[in-house]
């Protein structure tokens, strides 16, 4: 079965609803997840590496602005959020600022195309604020780091 789902429209946040696949790695997960990038190719790639995870409840936005503005509207709270770093406007670590006002709980997936020590930075930024870093992951995204990552959510 596959989820044709658009590409949000003008960075809107937009909520991806379907039937959670098997996985070896996630049987039967229930996990919200907030994706938040820029890039509407990586929102719809991480998109389906969820989906094929298990997880059917992905709100996606594509900025850090639109991303809290998700985070807040969101109930109950996503469990998980996975963003980029790097982003026009308020980018991954203003993310992570208002996740950590926010005193968000979840887990966190760091992503980033860039050289490692920007990845680095915003990890060690991330657990200063007490926000639970699960992975910081390089692009393109491998569907197997990203599940171990997923995993070590609590």
């Amino acid at each position: 079965m596959t989820d044709a789902t658009p590409a949000p429209l003008a960075g809107a946040a937009t909520n991806v609803r379907g039937d959670a696949l098997r996985s070896p790695l996630l049987p039967g997960a229930a996990l919200r997840v907030l994706l938040v990038d820029d890039d509407a190719f990586t929102l719809d790639f991480v998109s389906e590496l969820l989906r094929q995870l298990g997880v059917a409840d992905i709100v996606t936005a594509a900025d850090g602005a639109r991303g809290i503005a998700a985070f807040d509207q969101a109930s109950p709270k996503p469990d998980l959020v996975v963003a980029d770093l790097l982003m026009p406007g308020q980018d991954g670590f203003h993310l992570l600022t208002g996740l950590a006002e926010r005193r968000y709980g979840g887990g966190v997936i760091l992503l980033s195309g860039q050289e490692d020590r920007v990845l680095n930075s915003a990890k060690l930024m991330a657990r200063f604020h007490q926000l639970q870093v699960l992975a910081a992951l390089p692009k393109p995204v491998d569907r197997q780091a990203l599940g171990r990552a997923i995993a070590r959510l609590n």
